[in-house]
């Protein structure tokens, strides 16, 4: 079983993040925000996290189209991958298809109560817990 993993869902201005520990349940961190494009403030803050959490492995959100093309983001969240590697070269990445992970987000704060002005500060780290969700599943270690 694959234990303390910190999903990622990478905007050009915003950094959601959302971690399983034990492999089976998931938490939602903070959402960063940073000057867009300014990936490297998204690096520091990962680098935060890690000051506190144990993480054996990256699962980050992989931006397509419906039709599984590769999208605007998909090269931003490429050369992210690589910076990862640079940054964190013991902690293993991989890739999770992140199609709708922000409708099914914003879907799932609505439920819980939050308005759409509500979800803003919030949308993203809910969206890297569907991107954890959905990659737990893919391996088995959630129904």
């Amino acid at each position: 079983m694959i234990k303390n993993i910190l999903a990622l869902d990478l905007g050009k201005g915003s950094l959601g993040m959302a971690i399983s520990r034990s492999g089976m349940f998931v938490t939602p961190l903070q959402n960063l925000r940073f000057a867009a494009t300014h990936y490297e403030k998204a690096i520091e803050g990962i680098r935060e996290v890690l000051l506190t959490e144990d993480v054996s492995l990256f699962v980050i959100g992989l931006p397509l189209f419906p039709s599984g093309d590769p999208c605007e983001m998909t090269p931003i969240v490429i050369a992210f991958i690589d910076m990862l590697h640079e940054a964190f070269p013991a902690i293993p990445v991989m890739q999770q298809d992140e199609r709708n992970s922000t409708v099914e987000a914003a879907e799932m704060l609505h439920q819980n109560g939050k308005n759409a002005k509500a979800q803003r500060k919030n949308i993203d780290s809910a969206a890297a817990v569907i991107i954890l969700e959905r990659f737990l599943r893919s391996i088995g270690q959630m129904d």
